[in-house]
């Protein structure tokens, strides 16, 4: 199954029979049967039924709501996760301060050693000092994870790791065109870090449908402290793999142009919207640069190809997508939980 992506402005989608359609303007622009969708992805200002939302709860599809820029709004969810028992423990054991460290470390290992991989695979034909430099200080970093006693020492190095991390991606984009200073997220001020914001919500999309698979409360985490409305379990799980599908991602398609400067845009140059639709009109101080509509579509069928990449994993012994990956260590996590093997996070070779 597959997740379809609504992000035509104006758009309606509708059920016809046990098919989803979706229609601007009078003309259909995509008809797909429902069983072959596990998740919708609906992007600004798209128009949906009451009677289509219905069948989607009916039949257990997963429906998504983000901005045109890729900003988290919400969801509907057929059913809550039955599994109480995994809830509880989840609860339990995360509650237990040595065990939630001991489990964040790992959540750090895993993102400081793709991180380094990442930027060790680049640096063979670079040979860039900084790149070399950054390999080095997030190494001495991974060195301090496993000693740290408290939360506060362990997200200070994370957080170390991570600025020496994009020190060195910066020396990875070849493309004078699309420069990187330095990871900025409330606002990205350069096109390179709005396409790592965008993916970074659609990566924690993808990790929250294999918590909610799994079964467990989405809040309820260690590395990110708790905090209302905010999805600390998700945030954990992704740590691992933010280097491995969307910084990756992100050094690809500006290196192969397949995204390039003409893709973005600034407020003050707001592209025209379609007769009779409404755009929305985001704080300039939000978003001072924004993905074009076809640079959404780029990025997005990007991603998605990346899901579908498949990569040995270790612990089933056989090659995955990216996207099963993501939920074969949501269930590591339940296992671990249940005191049947330890966690370890996926780690690239």
């Amino acid at each position: 199954m597959s997740v379809m992506y609504v992000i035509d402005q104006g758009a309606t989608i509708y059920k016809r029979g046990n098919r989803l359609v979706v229609e601007k303007m009078g003309n259909i622009i995509q008809e797909v049967h429902a069983f072959k969708v596990e998740q919708i992805v609906l992007m600004g200002n798209i128009q949906i039924s009451t009677p289509t939302i219905a069948f989607l709860l009916q039949e257990g599809i997963d429906t998504v709501f983000l901005s045109i820029h890729g900003k988290y709004r919400g969801r509907l969810v057929a059913k809550f996760g039955k599994n109480i028992l995994l809830r509880k423990m989840q609860f339990d054991r995360m509650g237990d301060p040595a065990f939630s460290l001991a489990l964040a470390k790992q959540y750090v290992e895993g993102k400081l050693e793709n991180q380094r991989i990442l930027l060790r695979r680049h640096n063979q034909e670079l040979k860039d000092q900084t790149m070399t430099t950054s390999i080095h200080e997030l190494r001495v970093m991974l060195n301090k994870v496993h000693s740290a006693d408290n939360f506060d020492t362990l997200r200070g190095i994370e957080g170390k790791a991570t600025e020496a991390f994009f020190r060195g991606l910066r020396k990875a984009i070849r493309v004078e065109d699309m420069p990187f200073n330095q990871r900025s997220r409330r606002p990205p001020r350069d096109p390179v870090n709005v396409l790592l914001s965008l993916g970074y919500t659609l990566l924690a999309n993808t990790v929250q449908t294999a918590v909610d698979v799994v079964g467990f409360d989405p809040f309820m985490g260690c590395l990110h402290s708790l905090d209302y409305g905010r999805p600390s379990l998700v945030l954990d799980l992704m740590e691992e793999f933010r280097p491995v599908l969307i910084d990756s991602l992100v050094l690809r398609i500006v290196n192969r142009r397949t995204i390039t400067s003409r893709d973005f845009f600034k407020q003050e140059e707001v592209e025209p919207p379609p007769p009779g639709v409404e755009l929305e009109s985001p704080e300039k101080e939000d978003y001072p640069i924004l993905l074009s509509h076809v640079g959404m579509k780029k990025f997005i069928t990007q991603y998605e190809a990346r899901l579908r990449e498949k990569i040995f994993y270790l612990p089933t012994e056989r090659r995955l997508e990216f996207r099963d990956v993501v939920l074969e260590q949501a269930r590591l996590l339940a296992r671990h939980l249940r005191g049947e093997e330890p966690y370890r996070p996926f780690k690239l070779s």
